[in-house]
């Protein structure tokens, strides 16, 4: 392969990058109400480390196939995947330091770094054994998903509104304003300004993912990512790669020198095939032009000892053992509400990825990111929150695009039967029993057909002695859904007198 060509084929791959990153974000902006399908999960529900998890504990979707053939790709193509596809992967290579360099750590620590993926992934099974799934945080496109919701959305959402609101002062511009903003409408701009717990630990862990690669080149891809640690050990049997002529080596190291994933072998000649993503810089900076792509690569490969392997194993296999059977997963906060179509918590905890897909098509920015309420392992994992807003009555977007089946995708005639939670008076605090004013907007914002909060008309006498006829609201327990349209619309002083508990 002539230089020129190697050089065409790097112009292909960043166009391949950017467009698997647009498309990417583009289906991330298409998760909205009513549009909110499954394809718009394509990324999350074929990555293979979410798919296998999901097996392990009997859950297949079909997309989950295209997930196998990801898998089984590293043994043709190497980690092609994260050097051409994995969005993440192309934020990271953008922002990385310019040119791109290799490491320059010494080599026995570079050498014990190598066998940090395989110990990640024995951490990871370690885990998923005892039905533990906080793993996935770590997913790269888990995590690129998360950000995307919960920073650069309600982000894009403020700025947009920003200029809309200054190109509205010129009047000629006040069609084109109105034109844009009904296109963008639920997309990129929403009535209510979106707003996330936790929006600062997602930018926190985006920034130090990013940031690593200041102290050593793709930092994160190489050694912590466990998608990429995932590919990696498929790829040590990888029969096709880079591929080295003896005869016109010259063992000048330039290709070691640029190579961002570090996949050189120490004599040039070999190939750790567990890192290679055959972007062929090695082959641009070889002054003999002795690189290409070919079948059969020499294959220089690192693997831990036993007793790491097996320690690390061993350790996230107790982790997950004292979670499993830990008070968090017994004494769940009454207050925490799963969306609809929910599957039973230890269930839930085990396949969500904690990707954010969920919130992000919610109208109604009411499913929110858990902090504490579901113990350690289940923090990030989406709750409702009904202070910020409801479960709306005619959407069920949230199934339809959970790539793990967590969130299991109802009708909504089934939804509007599915009880999620029941709500409570709290009588020293509701408007009509406690302040002696008339107030029924409970009753009136309860979307149950047959209403399930009913009217009590009572002859009641004022603390200043004055007699009246109020009507004051009560819970029928057997209609309640609860959906927190009262709790989201209560307006006694002082915050809401009326809450939803769990089931």
């Amino acid at each position: 392969m002539t230089r020129q060509r190697r050089r065409g084929l790097h112009r292909f791959r960043r166009v391949v990058q950017l467009a698997f990153l647009a498309a990417f974000l583009g289906l991330l902006f298409m998760s909205v109400r009513p549009l909110g399908q499954l394809y718009v999960s394509a990324f999350l529900v074929t990555d293979p480390l979410i798919a296998l998890n999901s097996a392990l504990h009997g859950l297949w979707l079909a997309p989950m196939w295209i997930a196998v053939v990801r898998l089984l790709s590293p043994v043709v193509a190497g980690r092609a995947f994260c050097g051409y596809s994995c969005p993440m992967g192309t934020i990271i290579e953008s922002t990385s330091p310019k040119p791109a360099r290799g490491s320059k750590l010494p080599g026995p620590v570079r050498a014990r770094l190598r066998l940090v993926p395989l110990l990640v992934l024995a951490a990871c099974a370690g885990l998923a054994l005892f039905a533990v799934g906080a793993f996935l945080f770590f997913d790269p496109l888990s995590l690129l998903t998360r950000t995307a919701t919960v920073i650069l959305f309600p982000l894009l959402d403020r700025v947009i509104s920003v200029v809309s609101d200054v190109a509205y002062l010129a009047p000629p511009l006040r069609g084109t304003v109105d034109a844009v903003t009904n296109v963008l409408a639920g997309r990129l701009v929403f009535n209510h300004p979106l707003v996330y717990d936790l929006s600062v630990v997602a930018l926190a862990v985006f920034g130090t993912v990013l940031a690593t690669s200041w102290l050593e080149p793709r930092l994160w891809c190489r050694h912590l990512c466990p998608l990429g640690a995932l590919y990696g050990t498929v790829g040590r049997a990888a029969v096709f790669g880079r591929v080295v002529d003896a005869q016109k080596c010259t063992s000048c190291g330039a290709c070691a020198r640029v190579c961002p994933l570090d996949a050189v072998g120490e004599d040039f000649h070999s190939t750790d095939t567990s890192r290679c993503q055959l972007c062929l810089a090695c082959a641009d900076a070889c002054p003999t032009d002795a690189i290409r792509l070919g079948a059969r690569p020499r294959k220089q490969s690192y693997s831990p000892s036993r007793r790491a392997l097996l320690g690390t194993f061993g350790v996230a296999a107790l982790t997950g053992f004292f979670t499993f059977t830990g008070l968090p997963r017994v004494a769940r906060a009454n207050d925490l509400i799963r969306p609809p179509g929910a599957r039973a918590e230890a269930d839930f905890l085990a396949l969500c990825s904690r990707c954010g897909q969920c919130m992000k098509v919610c109208p109604t920015n009411g499913l929110q990111p858990t902090v504490t309420k579901a113990g350690l392992e289940g923090f990030l994992t989406p709750e409702l929150t009904y202070a910020i807003g409801s479960c709306d009555w005619v959407c069920n977007e949230c199934g339809k695009v959970c790539p793990t089946g967590a969130i299991r995708p109802l009708t909504l005639e089934t939804k509007h039967k599915t009880k999620i939670g029941i709500a409570s008076i709290d009588k020293n605090r509701c408007i009509p029993w406690a302040h002696y004013n008339s107030c029924i907007v409970c009753q009136e914002m309860c979307p149950v057909a047959d209403k399930a909060i009913g009217l009590r008309t009572a002859q009641v006498v004022s603390p200043a002695g004055k007699k009246m006829t109020l009507q004051q609201p009560e819970v029928l327990r057997d209609r309640c859904i609860g959906c927190g349209m009262c709790e989201n619309h209560c307006p006694a002083p002082g915050g809401t007198a009326i809450k939803v508990r769990a089931v």
